[in-house]
């Protein structure tokens, strides 16, 4: 308690070196949750918000660069008897979620998580007797089975993106 109220009292007079008293003492409220938002003040998770749409743009190329193939599925008549065809998730939209703090972890430093939503449909192909022939036809039948899933991804303590694809979240 003893350390973060010496940290408390040498960052309010540095800050105070550049601001005035009142100023100062108005960012240290915020940042504490205790006073209100500074003229002008943005925080780390409204500035993460921001970047999280051109990481959302790039993610969701990627993931339909990575889902183009599909997967070639059996659909079944009876009697060892059916059809193959092929099944692609095509990523539509995205929306940001959320910005949260990471926790520091020893030998680390501390970082950012952000959340995003893609929402994406189902497409098939014509459905064929066997597999070759089903994956060589496009999956272009629109199926109407929609759903969405969210990605967390890792930023810096400065908030840039590390390019790593995102990990699935239960969000």
């Amino acid at each position: 308690m003893l350390k973060r109220v010496a940290i408390v009292g040498v960052s309010v007079l540095l800050c105070a070196c550049q601001r005035t008293p009142n100023e100062v003492l108005n960012k240290v409220m915020y940042d504490f949750g205790v006073g209100e938002k500074p003229e002008g003040y943005v925080s780390p998770s409204d500035k993460l918000m921001e970047r999280l749409r051109g990481v959302g743009e790039a993610e969701m190329k990627r993931m339909n660069m990575a889902a183009r193939q599909g997967e070639i599925k059996f659909q079944s008549e009876g009697n060892l008897k059916g059809q193959y065809y092929r099944e692609v998730k095509n990523y539509e939209s995205f929306s940001p979620l959320e910005a949260t703090a990471g926790t520091q972890t020893a030998g680390s430093e501390r970082g950012y998580f952000g959340y995003i939503q893609f929402r994406y449909h189902v497409y098939q192909s014509p459905r064929k007797s066997n597999r070759t022939e089903a994956a060589a036809e496009p999956a272009i039948i629109k199926t109407g089975v929609t759903g969405a899933e969210t990605y967390r991804y890792s930023f810096s303590s400065g908030g840039a993106w590390d390019g790593q694809p995102g990990t699935p979240a239960d969000k």
